[in-house]
């Protein structure tokens, strides 16, 4: 039954109706699972291609053969741009094998690697042999990616963010007032640092807002949201982090005010409580739309028809040491779909079950 549910929705997404709609009026957005790592491709009404990440290396090439038939299906023969937010492996680790299946065309990326060691060394290694042969951009905050139909810019890189409000954006924030900052964990000074530098991006389209931020911390989100909005109010928020606790405050989430979110989180990747909860208490948030079933989230997942991955539920047998293993999700998975046109209107489906909903503009914008 399951996979009569995905061939229905591939069928109905891939529809010549669906490609004309795309090619001519709206934005589409397809949240790709790669299992707790981060991939979401944005095809802009002109047929030009931007790729955010390309989820982990190895698994038998498990996310470049995801992420190359979602791009089959939205039409895309190749990559015009490729952002790699940062220089994780659930990030970085799958470009080497989707560069053999789809030409990239142009590297985005925040520069150097900060992770020190030969082991960190040797994975960033095949991707950096690929950037140093292509068209390469060091992103900083306030590059603009030269994709065609829509503006995507960035807000954040390095380490750094906008020294000016996006137009429209700027308002004082209130929530900066009793906004607590989160001490680094022993042990995860490296790994906070290299998220830190994520590459984080505003796209709009029309009057159709959204943002990719890749990991970056909740510490430096503060950076980017007080005292002022930087970044303004938005229509979509794709979740932080996918759904971790070390991202997606209060002063981020709540002073963007979206109408909807999509967690590319994985079953036991991301999908923090914490996150659900602000998620919840976020003021006009309708719904959450999720990539996979987050086991650590128990009853505060959303009802499963929001949900494009409903398995694994549990995690695996424990190791030698007493530590349960992560479920890895093999073969094909579903993603969610994001359809914008340029009037802030919007339409999330679910490749699994064919589940739509469409999100109208607001009468009020909340100062933007």
């Amino acid at each position: 039954m399951r996979a009569l549910y995905i061939l229905v929705a591939c069928l109905a997404l891939a529809s010549p109706a669906g490609a004309q709609a795309r090619g001519g009026k709206t934005l589409d957005i397809y949240v790709i699972d790669v299992d707790g790592g981060e991939s979401t491709l944005f095809v802009s009404p002109t047929g030009q291609s931007l790729l955010v990440d390309a989820g982990w290396p190895g698994f038998e090439n498990r996310d470049a053969d995801r992420i190359a038939a979602v791009a089959k299906l939205a039409g895309i023969t190749q990559i015009d741009y490729l952002i790699v937010t940062h220089f994780h492996a659930d990030h970085m680790g799958g470009v080497p094998q989707l560069a053999a299946k789809l030409p990239i065309r142009h590297f985005i990326d925040h520069g150097a690697d900060v992770q020190a060691g030969e082991r960190a060394a040797a994975a960033f290694k095949p991707y950096d042999d690929l950037r140093m042969k292509a068209d390469h951009v060091v992103a900083k905050p306030g590059y603009t990616i030269p994709i065609t139909g829509i503006k995507a810019q960035v807000i954040a890189a390095a380490g750094a963010v906008l020294a000016s409000p996006l137009p429209g954006a700027g308002q004082p924030n209130p929530l900066c007032s009793d906004f607590k900052l989160q001490e680094t964990v022993k042990g995860q000074e490296e790994t906070r640092a290299e998220d830190a530098r994520s590459v984080s991006t505003h796209i709009t389209f029309g009057q159709f807002r959204t943002v990719i931020m890749g990991d970056l911390g909740w510490n430096l989100e503060k950076d980017l949201m007080c005292p002022a909005n930087k970044v303004g109010t938005i229509d979509l928020y794709l979740v932080s982090h996918h759904g971790s606790e070390t991202s997606g405050s209060p002063a981020l989430v709540y002073a963007m005010r979206p109408r909807a979110a999509v967690m590319n989180d994985g079953a036991a990747k991301g999908g923090a409580p914490q996150t659900f909860q602000i998620l919840k208490d976020s003021p006009g948030l309708e719904d959450l739309w999720q990539n996979h079933y987050s086991i650590a989230a128990g009853d505060l997942n959303r009802p499963e028809i929001l949900i494009a991955n409903v398995e694994p539920r549990t995690l695996s047998a424990k190791t030698a040491s007493g530590q349960p293993t992560a479920p890895v999700h093999m073969g094909t998975a579903s993603w969610i779909k994001i359809s914008a046109s340029e009037d802030r209107t919007f339409t999330i489906t679910n490749s699994r079950n064919g589940q739509t909903k469409t999100y109208r503009p607001r009468t009020s914008t909340g100062g933007q």
